[in-house]
C-alpha cells in the first residue's frame, strides 16, 4: 500500500517526537512526523514488493530511466543504497544524544531524480540502555530491524547476494555517520564509531566499504570503495560511480576528486 491511499496518524510518544525534532537537522533528509500529503509516499510493505505498484511504476521506473536500474540486481542495489540513507534519523539520534531510536512504521518520499528526499516516521520508540556497549548493540539491532525486511525481499526478487546488498546498506550507513559527524564537527570520530558498531557482526564487517579522505583545499570528503558493485555501469548511461570496486584505483580517484570539487549543496 502506498501513501496515496491512506493518511496515517503518527504513533509517537512526546519524548520520541521531541528527539526526532531535535536531531532531524542531522538526518540527511527531511524528517516528517505528521504528514497531510497523501500522495508520493512509498511505505515499507510496498518496498518489499518491487514488481508491483507503486515501486514498479514509480521509483523502480525512475531508476531505470536514470540509468540506475538496468536489471533486477541493479534496481535492488539502488533501492538498498537509498534505504540505508533512510536510516539517517536513527544514526542522528545516536550520535547527537546517545539515544537508540527504533522505527517500526514509515514511508519514504523519492524525487523524480531517484534521490531519497524524506522519511515519514509513523511509529517509533526509543530503547533504554544501561551501558555504552549496550547502546552499540541496540543501535545495530535497530538498523537491521529497519532495513533487513526490505533486504530479504529484494534479495529474493533480484537474486543478488546478501553480501552485495549488505554492502549497499553499510555504505549508506557509514555515509550517514560521516555526514552527521561533520555537522557536529567530529567526522573522524563518527566514522570510527560507525565502523565499530557495524563491525560487531561478521557479515557486516565483511561488507563494510574501505574509506579514505580526499581533500581539495579546505574541502574534504570521506570516500569509499564498496565491497560489491551497485551495477550502475550496466545502465544505458554506462557510468561508473565514485565508489566502484571494479574500476582502476587511479580512475576512481579522478571521480573522487571531481566529487570533492563540486560546490557543496
Amino acid at each position: 500500500m502506498d501513501g496515496s491511499q491512506l493518511i496515517v496518524q503518527a504513533r509517537l510518544s512526546a519524548a520520541t517526537r521531541s528527539l526526532l525534532t531535535r536531531t532531524a537537522p542531522l538526518a540527511g533528509l527531511r524528517v516528517v512526523l505528521d504528514s497531510d500529503e497523501a500522495a508520493g509516499w512509498v511505505d515499507a510493505a510496498a518496498l518489499r514488493a518491487p514488481d508491483a505498484p507503486p515501486v514498479a511504476d514509480g521509483i523502480g521506473a525512475d531508476l531505470a530511466a536514470a540509468g540506475f536500474g538496468a536489471n533486477r540486481r541493479a534496481t535492488a542495489a539502488s533501492l538498498l543504497l537509498r534505504h540505508g540513507w533512510a536510516s539517517g534519523p536513527i544514526i542522528a539520534a545516536y550520535l547527537a544524544e546517545g539515544r537508540v531510536l527504533r522505527i517500526q512504521d514509515y514511508a519514504l518520499g523519492f524525487a523524480r531524480t531517484t534521490f531519497l528526499e524524506r522519511i515519514w516516521v509513523r511509529q517509533a520508540d526509543t530503547v533504554h540502555c544501561e551501558a555504552f556497549m549496550d547502546r552499540r548493540t541496540a543501535l545495530l539491532d535497530s538498523l537491521l530491524a529497519f532495513s533487513e525486511p526490505v533486504l530479504d525481499s529484494l534479495r529474493a526478487w533480484s537474486g543478488y547476494s546478501r553480501h552485495a546488498l549488505l554492502s549497499m546498506l553499510t555504505s549508506s550507513w557509514l555515509v550517514q555517520f560521516s555526514r552527521a559527524g561533520e555537522l557536529m564537527d567530529c567526522r573522524e570520530e563518527a566514522v570510527r564509531e560507525g565502523r565499530i558498531v557495524l563491525g560487531r557482526r561478521r557479515e557486516l564487517a565483511r561488507a563494510l566499504p574501505e574509506t579514505y579522505v580526499v581533500a581539495n583545499g579546505e574541502r574534504s570528503e570521506v570516500c569509499q570503495i564498496l565491497k560489491a558493485c551497485c551495477l550502475q555501469h550496466k545502465g544505458h548511461r554506462r557510468r561508473y560511480c565514485p565508489t566502484c570496486p571494479v574500476i582502476r584505483d587511479r580512475d576512481r580517484l579522478v571521480l573522487n576528486k571531481e566529487w570533492v570539487c563540486r560546490e557543496k549543496r
